[in-house]
């Protein structure tokens, strides 16, 4: 049988896409909205993966079908699984609506400015992609020209993207970290769920967990360091780490995992991997180069101007690892112990 067109893929994705969304928000179980989510995040994924863009792919299999999803059941059993919403006044609902409505008229107003889809005449097609495309492998001897991209001729994006994941999880510490000793709330007032997690009711998923989080962290640095020639980076591979912790915290128990890395432990290395992004720009600016331009290293990096960049991508790049990875363990144990790090699901 021929094979099918590439056509009839992305529409039956785009079709069960739209369906699992519908049925995610329509959802009043909100386990099973999650779930459901998770499903149209994967979906997603062959969507992006059909049109070319596989590191897209990868970070949304990562993190949208991956820790997103443990992240909503980790808040949902702190709260509960069903939806009970209070209907709210009418006037609320009026202004919600206009908000809505004038939103997307703003944005639909801009669609006339844009260029037509896949215009090879639009400014991106004609200038930014092909300067991209030539000279990728010259300027920076990186294959993968998505990294060269996002972490050299973009370099101060991709900081800020960092940054931003950061302070996300500064921001999820204000607001749900507890003081244990200071804090008055009983642990009745606070969780509502069921009991702590037994572990020992879990032989097979705690002995199948050993034996795939070593695979999984050895994966996850080749996803890193491999970035360079194929689809992954920082950030997945950053995602794949905490996600390998995330799974011995689930598997045995939080304080398990605590015992090694420590709530202090996590925020000084979610911190670090910014400080060494920003560290490496700050070195080009000694080495009489501007921020972020790693040919200034060539001096002290092996090779020439073009393998210093290289080079430079892929320190930034353990940077961007390193703080997306303690960034999604601090988040899972603040939402899975209520903020109190104590214990877990």
């Amino acid at each position: 049988m021929a094979d099918l067109p590439i056509w009839h893929y992305d529409t039956l994705f785009l079709i069960l896409a739209i369906l699992f969304g519908i049925s995610a928000l329509a959802m009043q179980n909100l386990m099973s909205a999650a779930i459901v989510f998770g499903a149209y995040s994967f979906l997603m994924c062959l969507i992006w993966t059909t049109m070319g863009a596989v590191d897209v792919a990868f970070t949304e299999a990562a993190v949208g079908a991956g820790v997103s999803t443990v992240f909503i059941v980790a808040t949902i059993y702190n709260t509960g699984v069903a939806a009970t919403p209070k209907s709210p006044r009418i006037a609320f609902k009026i202004f919600a609506g206009l908000i809505a409505f004038g939103t997307g008229a703003f944005l639909l107003s801009a669609l006339p400015d844009l260029p037509d889809w896949g215009d090879p005449k639009s400014p991106v097609n004609s200038t930014m992609a092909p300067y991209y495309i030539a000279n990728s492998i010259t300027d920076a001897r990186v294959p993968n020209i998505v990294t060269t991209v996002l972490a050299d001729y973009r370099g101060f994006d991709t900081l800020l993207e960092t940054t931003v994941v950061f302070i996300a999880c500064i921001a999820i510490y204000s607001i749900l970290r507890i003081d244990n000793a200071k804090s008055k709330v009983t642990e009745p007032d606070i969780i509502t769920s069921p009991p702590a997690y037994d572990p020992t009711d879990s032989l097979i998923i705690r002995q199948a967990s050993r034996i795939m989080v070593p695979f999984m962290q050895l994966f996850a640095l080749y996803v890193i360091a491999h970035g360079h020639y194929s689809p992954g980076g920082g950030f997945q591979g950053g995602v794949i780490l905490g996600a390998s912790i995330i799974l011995l915290s689930i598997s045995f128990d939080l304080k398990h995992v605590l015992q090694q890395w420590t709530e202090k432990k996590i925020m000084i290395l979610t911190a670090l991997g910014v400080l060494i992004y920003a560290m490496v720009g700050l070195a080009c600016i000694l080495m009489d180069g501007v921020y972020l331009d790693y040919s200034a290293l060539d001096s002290v990096l092996p090779g020439d101007k073009a393998y210093a960049r290289s080079h430079g991508i892929l320190l930034v790049e353990i940077g961007v690892g390193i703080t997306v990875m303690f960034s999604m363990i601090g988040i899972y144990i603040n939402l899975a112990s209520n903020g109190r790090f104590d214990r877990g699901l």
